[in-house]
């Protein structure tokens, strides 16, 4: 789930929301209310007319005149006016309101003793209930009221929410300040046993689990370094030895002796290259500046052996003979594992390396990469159905472009080819 706004926002918007849902309420309920007392105070006063003309009638025998100039008397409907007549067709006994064009009626039926004929009260009640234009005053009081409410939800919103994220804010900023060297280990003491603190308490305790992983890394970092730089050491020594001590070796031993010494060169450097990408921070050393043509001419050759067998050629396309400021085990391990990637995914064609001011360009005429594969060919274990890898090759290049800034590209085709893009002008500029 993803929240779009700050818990600071969802507060105020909350304390608004409330707010005008409330005065909603409360404006729809005065409004009902005062309409409602409106025509009780009428039918009140109908009902006093009633009585009037009830106990004038038992004592006088006739019809009295209504008290009020608003309320007209008849006894039946001959005397009534025609639009009346129309009005009250079809009442019966008892209370009901009517309109006549814009003027609205109330009108009561009752029955006097020894009289057949019913007597209609009329009340014309328009010019005393409230008209449109005070009942559209009296809405206006009540939005502005709404207004008022919503006003003071979000002047209350704002403080509340100031206190209310302080401690979170206070907990960011004491994580913010942490790292993988330093993490905290006193979090949940610093809050209350709220939710803060069950927070606290949980980033405090995957703060430790990170530090033991942290640990692990560099224990390990530190034991492969001694570990494998060791027996390469060895070999590299036991074949200097040899290559000295043979003063003309014969083609059948000269051979596996280049390879093994390539090899070992090849095994520092990927030593050299993993260690450095496995310290977080290490810097680079720009001391150790190169020229890239005689390392990508030395990548070429030293791969030449895996294209033994079959219809692929790798030729060498040198455009300009740029200079880097990194080491160059780095750029010779991102070069080869884009080359043997090239090998393994061409059967027959050819394999072009382009060297520019700003880039090495690996292109081949291999099988290609679908589309919708490209943006997963830089993560760890996914390799093509032809690789013989573990699907790390360009996972390691994505990571030294990475730390070094360089761009990395690729473009592909099925059945036509691909092109991958080593771009370190970024760098050097």
């Amino acid at each position: 789930m993803i929240f779009r706004h700050s818990l600071r926002s969802r507060i105020i918007i909350s304390f608004c929301l409330f707010g005008c849902v409330l005065g909603s309420v409360f404006a729809l309920i005065v409004y009902i209310s005062l309409d409602y007392i409106d025509d009780s105070l009428i039918d009140n006063r109908l009902e006093q007319e009633i009585d009037h003309i009830s106990g004038h009638y038992q004592q006088n025998s006739e019809i009295a005149t209504p008290a009020s100039a608003h309320i007209k008397a008849y006894l039946g409907t001959t005397s009534m006016p025609a639009p009346f007549k129309e009005m009250v067709v079809g009442f019966s006994g008892g209370f009901h309101e009517a309109y006549l064009g814009k003027e609205e009626y109330h009108i009561a039926v009752i029955t006097l003793p020894n009289l057949d004929t019913p007597v209609y009260l009329i009340y014309e009640v328009s010019a005393l209930e409230f008209t449109e234009k005070r009942k559209y005053r009296i809405a206006m009081v009540l939005v502005a009221g709404v207004i008022l409410v919503v006003g003071l939800g979000l002047w209350i919103g704002r403080l509340t929410s100031r206190k209310v994220i302080a401690p979170v804010i206070h907990l960011a900023q004491k994580v913010a300040r942490s790292g993988p060297d330093n993490p905290p280990t006193d979090l949940s003491r610093h809050f209350y046993n709220d939710e803060v603190g069950v927070l606290a308490r949980a980033l405090e305790q995957s703060m430790q689990r990170v530090r033991a992983f942290v640990d692990r890394e560099q224990r390990f970092t530190r034991n492969a370094s001694h570990e494998l730089r060791t027996p390469v050491a060895v070999i590299k020594g036991a074949v200097e030895l040899l290559q000295k001590n043979l003063d003309n070796p014969a083609a059948a031993v000269r051979r596996p002796l280049n390879r093994i010494d390539r090899a070992v060169s090849n095994m520092e450097n990927i030593i050299e290259a993993l260690l450095w990408l496995s310290r977080e921070g290490a810097s680079i050393n720009r001391q150790a500046s190169f020229v890239v043509l005689p390392v990508v001419r030395d990548t070429i050759e030293q791969n030449r052996k895996m294209i033994a067998g079959k219809p692929v050629d790798i030729n060498l396309v040198a455009r300009a003979d740029p200079a880097l400021e990194v080491p160059p085990p780095l750029f010779q391990i991102a070069l080869a594992n884009l080359i043997r990637n090239a090998v393994d995914h061409t059967a027959n064609g050819t394999i072009t390396v382009y060297v520019h001011d700003d880039r090495v360009v690996v292109s081949d005429s291999g099988e290609g990469i679908a589309q919708n594969d490209l943006s997963a060919v830089t993560q760890p274990h996914v390799s093509g159905s032809g690789s013989k890898g573990f699907g790390l090759g360009l996972t390691i290049v994505k990571r030294l472009c990475d730390r070094l800034n360089w761009q990395f590209h690729i473009q592909s085709k099925i059945n036509v080819g691909t092109i991958a893009e080593l771009i370190f002008n970024s760098y050097e500029k």
